[in-house]
């Protein structure tokens, strides 16, 4: 009997062991299938990356050797046409078509070897060619100079490029010595290209073939040294020349270039863009010839889509063996362990309702919403923290009391005892929660909880939203007045005028709106501040408030803008008595910050159902009323016309076309010749704009000027006049060599903005001018309102060689006080005076004045508007210098300009003093 028990206990422990013994083995076998499955799939992936590496670097390599044969192509070019012109060169490069056939190829220039004794003869030679701004730089320089004379295509950073001294660098004089005495291509290391120093580093190098004057290649290298000419140099942008290469569509493989060992380089000079953040699995280093240097190519394998589709075989293949041996096992342990489990499931239900009664009450406590559980007859059970903070109550005070006693609002009362029958109900109030409690603005809710249809008790939910109440109640007060000045914004001005027009519908009345803008408010806030400014609108807004009766409404619009709403208006005048009002108002000086001054309104007005007959159409009229009232002297109002709205469409329409024109090039120049007055020489040019537009023909500047000036346009024609001015003096220059200046004139705005010295500056540079043959004229109205900035920019463009003139002088504040400060070349007498001189309307005496001003102070002086002999005689008698006007010429286009320079005398102005 205890052998049979002993054998029992064996059979019993054996069977317990079974289920794990097969789990082991079965696991087993799955990971050797899956070791197998996953090195065929390795050994794949690297056939495949091998040969994906090995064709591009084939691929590469090709590239670099057909750029080797463009650039000796260019050289034997060179060698067979030695006085080769540099337009022959251009279109030899065009015909390569390189950015589609040679991608990464910038350009394909050359330079010529010249000594540093006769690098001025290069540079006539060059100049005489047609590149009159040729010149070699940097201007240091060795025995020996390498110039770039031709580069091509043609476009401004190739251009720059031009008269560069090769030998000035050493890494580019390197490479140029070995493809000398090589004969053979020669590239530099690394560099930055002289086009890419602005725009910031481009990793690219330059491939380099010596040219030799006879023989192609001569046979030693003295020889080859002594027939030397000069270099083809093929600028090649490295991440151009190896992304083509690369398929976007097929991300398999990586590519990492180095000019020296990996692992000597700081970093590569190229690395294409990985799809992932995965290192890689594979890598393959293969070295490539580049014009006598080694690059070290370094690839890596990415991810492919057709080998990792198969990733799944090997995990298939284990997860398959692992879900049989798991389902083996767990089918005998289920066998033998009915029991075990049982009990364990038991303990775990146990454990999961205490856990969850522990989360209940937890949720209870620390609920951020205040819960009461109320009896069904209405005391109070229990309640959580945050129901007595809201009470403003501790629990002990409130757990066991009839809460129908202690609410402080009866429709709290109310709603509990409907609760109780079984209604919910919601609430809110802004009594005391309960009584003796805090007060605040509460949000109840009155929940029954029923177990079929008896009561168990009632959950009252209480909520403070007192803070929440008062954020919605500044909100909307932001939504619909000022936050500066407190007066209705453009919401509830909207508002009230339909409120004023329903009223005005319904009893036959007006409604008069008041459009009003502060005159010069911008002066204030440039010279004062802004925060000097905003006390200013306060104060404004007090004054139109104390002005009108209180069922009128002010608001503000924005910035120096606001709106009166005048409601029952019998008839116009009475809306003219309240402008009439606010212009008294605002009359006397406003005391801000210790000083005192005016500040006086444009009132622009609309009537309804006169103008408009809704909000939006009336303030549009009232605001086309005030820009008149702006014109016509400011400090005063305007009534709305329908010839003011007419004007308005026209300006509108007119400024449109203005964006279109200096869009589309309708714009051009013309110029007025500036005559000697006793010789009758031609001493300057006057650039003048004008406006050819596509349907009205000739527009004059008298009629989109001051649409430029209001709306900001002047700013961008202004540049366009400087720049092409710049141009055509370049061209004249090419074409008669034009010795006087050319004068363009700067409106007030651009003077203002700060960039004009910068911005004369780039228009020199570009056209290859030095600065005498440009003149600005600065008109004196400009210059007065802050003589100190205005000197400051004139310095700056008298550092830059460029003349000034001061026009319209004698119209301003003429005045020494500021003259002697300003660096100004010349005085131009404005035409009013000059056309007074033939009228009669009054005597010689201011331009008297001004010519004698203008020579004690070495200035010379010029009359313009001159359209007659007896104003000419005048001027004489006065010795004014020169002079220009209808008399000698009107404003001719740049074509007739040339045909007349070249049979009129000209003369280069003396030097002022």
């Amino acid at each position: 009997m205890l052998q049979r028990l002993r054998l029992l206990r064996l059979a019993g422990m054996v069977s317990a062991l079974v289920p794990t013994l097969v789990l082991a083995v079965g696991v087993g076998l799955s990971l050797l299938a899956w070791i197998q499955s996953d090195r065929l799939l390795r050994s794949e992936e690297e056939h495949h990356f091998s040969i994906r590496a090995e064709e591009l670097h084939d691929q590469l390599a090709d590239r670099l050797r057909v750029y080797e044969q463009v650039a000796c192509s260019a050289a034997s070019l060179m060698m067979t046409f030695p006085d080769l012109h540099w337009a022959d060169w251009n279109r030899f490069v065009e015909a390569l078509d390189m950015p589609r056939r040679y991608p990464g190829i910038i350009s394909i220039a050359y330079a010529r070897a010249v000594s540093a004794g006769r690098g001025g003869e290069l540079v006539a030679s060059m100049r005489a060619s047609g590149l009159s701004g040729f010149r070699i730089w940097p201007d240091s320089a060795g025995a020996e100079r390498m110039v770039n004379v031709f580069a091509a295509p043609v476009n401004e950073a190739n251009t720059r490029a031009l008269g560069f001294d090769m030998m000035s660098e050493g890494n580019r004089r390197a490479a140029i010595e070995r493809a000398r005495d090589s004969g053979q291509p020669s590239a530099t290391r690394a560099i930055t290209l002289k086009i890419d120093e602005a725009s910031g580093a481009k990793p690219a190098f330059i491939l380099y073939q010596a040219t030799y004057r006879g023989d192609p290649l001569p046979a030693s290298l003295e020889a080859r040294r002594a027939a030397f000419t000069g270099v083809v140099l093929t600028p090649v942008r490295i991440d151009a020349l190896v992304d083509g290469l690369l398929d976007g569509r097929r991300q398999d493989a990586s590519v990492e270039i180095f000019d020296v060992a990996p692992g000597e380089a700081e970093f590569p000079l190229f690395r294409s863009q990985r799809p992932s953040a995965t290192p890689a699995a594979l890598t393959i280093t293969r070295e490539l010839p580049v014009g006598g240097r080694i690059w070290t190519v370094r690839y890596e394998s990415l991810p492919d889509p057709a080998l990792t589709a198969q990733d799944w075989v090997p995990v298939a293949v284990l997860a398959g063996g692992l879900a049989l041996s798991l389902a083996l096992f767990a089918m005998l342990r289920t066998m033998t362990a009915t029991r075990s489990r049982a009990l364990e499931m038991a303990g775990d239900m146990t454990a999961s309702l205490r856990l969850q009664e522990a989360e209940r009450q937890q949720l209870f406590t620390q609920a951020p919403l205040g819960i009461a559980l109320i009896g069904i007859d209405g005391a109070v059970l229990d309640c959580n923290p945050a129901f007595t903070a809201a009470a403003g109550l501790p629990r002990d005070e409130l757990v066991g009391t009839d809460a129908r006693l202690r609410f402080g609002d009866q429709a709290s009362v109310f709603a509990l005892e409907a609760a109780l029958q079984g209604e919910s109900g919601k609430l809110e109030s802004d009594q005391p929660l309960l009584l003796g409690g805090r007060r605040s603005h509460f949000s109840l809710h009155f929940q029954p909880v029923t177990t079929g249809d008896e009561l168990q008790f009632v959950l009252a939910f209480a909520e403070d939203i007192g803070e929440k109440r008062r954020a919605e109640q500044h909100i909307q007060y932001l939504a619909h007045f000022d936050a500066l000045t407190g007066l209705p914004n453009r919401v509830l001005l909207f508002d009230r005028i339909a409120q004023a027009l329903r009223e005005a519908r319904r009893d036959g009345s007006k409604v008069a709106v008041l459009f009003i803008d502060l005159d010069r408010f911008k002066v204030i806030n440039d010279s004062l501040g802004h925060s000097f400014g905003d006390e200013v609108l306060r104060s404004v807004a007090r004054r139109l408030q104390a002005g009108v009766r209180e069922s009128d409404t002010v608001g503000r619009l924005g910035g120096d803008e606001f709106l009166i709403v005048v409601r029952r208006v019998a008839e116009p005048n009475d809306a003219a008595c309240v402008a009439e009002k606010v212009v008294a108002h605002l009359a006397s000086p406003f005391a801000v910050g210790g000083q005192n001054f005016v500040v006086t309104p444009s009132i622009g007005i609309s009537l309804y159902p006169d103008d408009a007959d809704d909000a939006e159409g009336l303030i549009r009229c009232a605001d086309i009323a005030m820009y008149h009232a702006k014109e016509q002297g400011r400090n005063g109002f305007r009534f709305v016309t329908k010839e003011m709205g007419a004007r308005s469409r026209e300006r509108m329409d007119l400024e449109g076309s203005l964006r279109h024109a200096i869009r589309e090039g309708e714009l051009f120049l013309v110029y007025q010749p500036q005559v000697d007055t006793l010789t009758g020489r031609i001493v300057g040019l006057e650039a003048l704009i004008r406006w050819r537009h596509p349907q009205e023909g000739l527009i004059m500047p008298g009629r989109f000027l001051p649409v430029a000036e209001e709306t900001g346009l002047v700013l961008a024609m202004g540049d366009w006049v400087l720049f092409e001015a710049c141009a055509q003096i370049r061209r004249w220059k090419a074409a008669f060599n034009l010795s006087v200046p050319v004068a363009v004139n700067v409106s007030g705005a651009q003077f203002r903005d700060g960039q004009l010295p910068a911005k004369v500056a780039r228009a020199l540079d570009a056209n290859g001018l030095t600065g005498p043959e440009l003149e600005v004229e600065v008109t004196e109205s400009t210059l007065i309102d802050d003589v100190e900035s205005a000197a400051a920019t004139l310095e700056a463009l008298k550092r830059r060689g460029v003349l000034i003139a001061l026009d319209d002088f004698g119209t301003g504040y003429s005045s020494l006080s500021y003259l002697h400060r300003l660096p100004i070349d010349k005085l131009k007498i404005d035409r009013s005076f000059i056309h007074d001189l033939s009228t009669g309307a009054s005597d010689a005496s201011v331009p008297r004045a001004i010519v004698g001003l203008g020579r004690s102070l070495g200035l010379s002086v010029i009359a313009e508007g001159v359209e007659t002999q007896e104003q000419l005689s005048l001027l004489r008698d006065l010795s004014c210098e020169s002079y220009q006007g209808f008399l000698f010429s009107r404003p001719i286009p740049a074509d007739e300009i040339e045909r007349m320079m070249g049979g009129v005398e000209v003369v280069e102005p003396a030097p002022v003093g």
